[in-house]
């Protein structure tokens, strides 16, 4: 219950009607989906940009401990997105019709070739879809961009998995104390 003594805050309430609205318009104008991509990344930018902030404020402070953890939560979803937008442009390339995306890049499609390399074409990683033996439709920044993501992930879930570690045998320490 707010104290007599705190003046009421209307902007507050202005700000949260403001996000609602924004929100139903969002749904109206474009669907469920999109509103809940947006809400989604709306929140990760959000939380990057608080971390980046605290890790700053914890190095200027000289606590580099906090500022570590701080920059692996700020690190964790952008390179989590990073890995899903890279690769999903690298598996998505080529759309449906290979055989169109071929001719739309001035390629010769090869359907021999494809049909004795289709193993390389199905696997997850290194993502490929060769027109020919010359031209995949693959871009070559894709898969150096995957596994720079997915090595990034990889160490801001260390980082903070280490930090949780921490935490919890310093309060058992505690506890002990």
């Amino acid at each position: 219950m707010p104290d007599s003594t705190t003046p009421p805050q209307p902007e507050r309430w202005l700000y949260l009607g403001s996000l609602a609205a924004m929100a139903g318009f969002a749904v109206f104008a474009f669907g469920w989906v999109f509103a809940v991509c947006a809400g989604v990344l709306t929140g990760g930018g959000v939380l990057v940009v608080s971390a980046v902030r605290r890790g700053a404020s914890a190095l200027r402070e000289g606590r580099t401990r906090r500022a570590r953890l701080s920059f692996a939560v700020a690190t964790a979803p952008a390179a989590f997105l990073g890995l899903l937008v890279s690769w999903s442009v690298g598996a998505f390339s080529g759309a449906l019709d290979v055989g169109e995306a071929c001719v739309t890049q001035q390629q010769h499609y090869d359907s021999a070739y494809r049909a004795r390399h289709m193993d390389e074409m199905n696997q997850l990683f290194p993502l490929r879809n060769a027109c020919n033996a010359d031209y995949d439709l693959v871009p070559g920044w894709v898969n150096p961009a995957v596994v720079l993501c997915a090595a990034l992930l990889v160490a801001s879930l260390a980082v903070l998995a280490a930090g949780f570690v921490r935490l919890l045998l310093n309060r058992a320490s505690q506890t002990r104390s």
